[in-house]
């Protein structure tokens, strides 16, 4: 019997106050024009298809922490396993004629039920070419570690390239990284509508050929950077927010032997 909760983060929900505003900012940032998307005005979402995770600009979860969406082909069986984990938030399975989902904590699990019709994916932009890791911030790595492992049933090993901080391979798309903020050096936000003080940035990591030319992009097009290229746990690397104040972490393109 296969694991109910694939090894595969298909999408990351960006929180937004303003989605018209950063549908234009985003597309600025990796280059891309500005279709009009179905579920821009009926859901209040907007994708942009990149290579490893699709990002999903979503008004509706403002003032949230960012939703981590992860595959199922049985949402049901997957909404029975988590019931046993441990989880302060847990939704019903919602369904329509395209997918059936339910939440998790901060995570979405998601079981398409047909082709929906995106684009196919492609590099973000020349200077921003894919999202290779998702982050999970902690401050207990053993506990958070074994939570993970046993929701998407595979075992972590060290990440070479982040001084063997740990990370879950996936079976596609980015991998799942977990930080005790050795790497991302952020502080704690307080989301009021939850009650809850934690770490969300950054997000994710975006690789590039050039961060400088990266660099150089991003601010260009108005992202916060506060501290320009640095080196953290060995690896070039730049952290820059968008308006709304969602961090990323841009680091120089690893060779393919070392993703």
């Amino acid at each position: 019997m296969s694991h109910p909760i694939n090894a595969f983060m298909p999408a990351v929900f960006i929180p937004v106050q303003d989605l018209k505003r950063s549908i234009e900012w985003y597309a600025n940032l990796f280059q891309r024009p500005i279709v009009p998307q179905p579920d821009q005005d009926t859901h209040g979402i907007y994708i942009f298809a990149l290579e490893g995770t699709e990002i999903i600009l979503d008004r509706n979860t403002w003032g949230s922490p960012p939703t981590i969406m992860f595959d199922t082909d049985d949402s049901h069986a997957a909404h029975q396993f988590c019931e046993s984990r441990s989880h302060t938030v847990l939704t019903d399975v919602i369904e329509d004629e395209y997918i059936s989902v339910f939440n998790m904590n901060s995570h979405m699990v998601c079981q398409a039920k047909r082709d929906l019709g995106l684009k196919q994916a492609r590099p973000a932009n020349v200077f921003l070419r894919k999202i290779s890791r998702i982050l999970v911030h902690t401050d207990d790595m053993d506990d958070t570690t074994a939570w993970y492992e046993a929701f998407v049933g595979k075992s972590a090993g060290p990440d070479l390239r982040f001084s063997d901080l740990p990370v879950i391979p996936m079976d596609r798309g980015a991998h799942l990284l977990i930080d005790d903020n050795r790497l991302s050096q952020s502080s704690s936000k307080f989301f009021e509508q939850l009650q809850l003080e934690t770490r969300t940035n950054p997000i994710m990591i975006l690789e590039s050929p050039d961060v400088q030319a990266a660099l150089e992009h991003v601010r260009s097009v108005g992202g916060l950077v506060k501290e320009g290229i640095e080196t953290r746990l060995g690896v070039t690397c730049f952290h820059f927010q968008d308006p709304d104040g969602n961090g990323y972490l841009v680091v120089e393109e690893a060779d393919k032997t070392a993703q």
